[in-house]
């Protein structure tokens, strides 16, 4: 392949990328730069977005989008970043992956809602270990609310 068709295939991809995936990638971004700042949080891995043949799949992506590790009290942890309209609904064997994982590592889905993901309305900070049913409706998350503009307090992360 030449680079004018590389150039093209990569333009098409972008234009032919689903609108909840641009939206997704935008919510990560603010998560990374908002909420989990490189002076209170060390990035030690993050999921990334791999395309690959139809049919195939990437194994890595299987767990939460970050690993973090506080610089204050050294702590590892998982976020699964997940941006909405409305409530939040885990596919089951996802949250079954997570709460295997979390038997390790602390697992926390965080959740943006709102119209903007780089500027969501609302934030929820769950620990997977307090998630029971699928479907998680405002009224459950009213009690893991964090502010939208502050770095995530390390007092959040429930371990």
């Amino acid at each position: 392949m030449n680079l004018f068709e590389i150039a093209i295939k990569a333009a098409w991809d972008e234009i032919n990328t689903p609108e909840s995936f641009v939206k997704g990638d935008e919510f990560e971004s603010y998560v990374q730069s908002h909420l989990f700042p490189k002076d209170k949080y060390t990035l030690l891995r993050k999921t990334r977005k791999y395309k690959v043949n139809k049919g195939d799949f990437v194994e890595s992506t299987k767990e939460p989008d970050y690993k973090f590790k506080s610089i204050k009290s050294g702590r590892v942890f998982f976020v699964e970043a997940k941006y909405r309209s409305s409530y939040f609904e885990c596919e089951p064997y996802q949250l079954k992956r997570y709460k295997e994982i979390d038997k390790k590592t602390p697992v926390y889905i965080l959740i943006g809602i709102g119209q903007q993901p780089s500027a969501p309305e609302q934030i929820f900070l769950v620990p997977v270990k307090d998630i029971e049913y699928l479907r998680l409706f405002r009224s459950f998350l009213a009690s893991y609310e964090i502010s939208v503009d502050t770095p995530v307090d390390e007092s959040h992360l429930r371990f």
